[in-house]
């Protein structure tokens, strides 16, 4: 795309199965930890393929058989290295460190996935290049994680605190396709 990027830098939680990757060439599924960033807590990545389909040379047939390997045994490698790529863990300790410095020192309140980014990127900067970290998600849509990092009750927006006060409504529906589509088109507007 022309865009001078230096390298990319992957972030993950406990859930680490793409930067022990990055950094083994080991693609192995491990067990899915529950964390406060819901989002990473996964051990097949979507979309991966397309990544090694480009690692891999431009070669689907040996792209099938490496997913055909990892499908039976859950894990496969990739030898030699991507020099674009770093890799590294943020913890759930991590995490919420990193939150309340940043808002302790900054002003600046981040949600956990942001967190979790900013965490692993920081060790990867370098002299006269600039990292850039997108935010990923509104701090209030992780209100406990804001609470248990900077121990106040900072993690609001007006339309989710409008939700707060909204009725719940529930409809409990049999588990079946048809009863679900029947549910939709009875209710859809």
């Amino acid at each position: 795309m022309g865009l001078p990027v230096g390298r990319l830098v992957l972030a993950t939680n406990e859930n680490d199965i793409l930067a022990r990757f990055f950094n083994t060439g080991v693609y192995s599924v491990g067990n899915v930890v529950p964390t406060l960033s819901p989002s990473m807590d996964i051990q097949v990545a979507s979309n991966f393929e397309r990544y090694l389909f480009y690692r891999m040379n431009r070669d689907a047939k040996a792209l099938r058989t490496a997913m055909a390997t990892f499908g039976e045994t859950g894990s496969l490698t990739i030898q030699g290295s991507d020099d674009l790529f770093r890799a590294g863990v943020g913890t759930t300790a991590d995490t919420l460190a990193t939150i309340k410095r940043y808002y302790d020192e900054h002003n600046y309140l981040m949600d956990p996935h942001t967190a979790v980014g900013v965490r692993v990127g920081e060790p990867n900067v370098r002299e006269g290049e600039p990292m850039i970290c997108l935010a990923t998600a509104h701090p209030a849509k992780f209100s406990d994680a804001i609470q248990q990092a900077t121990g106040q009750d900072l993690a609001h927006h007006p339309l989710l605190d409008t939700l707060s006060n909204a009725q719940t409504r529930c409809e409990r529906l049999p588990n079946d396709e048809k009863a679900v589509r029947k549910f939709v088109a009875a209710h859809a507007k």
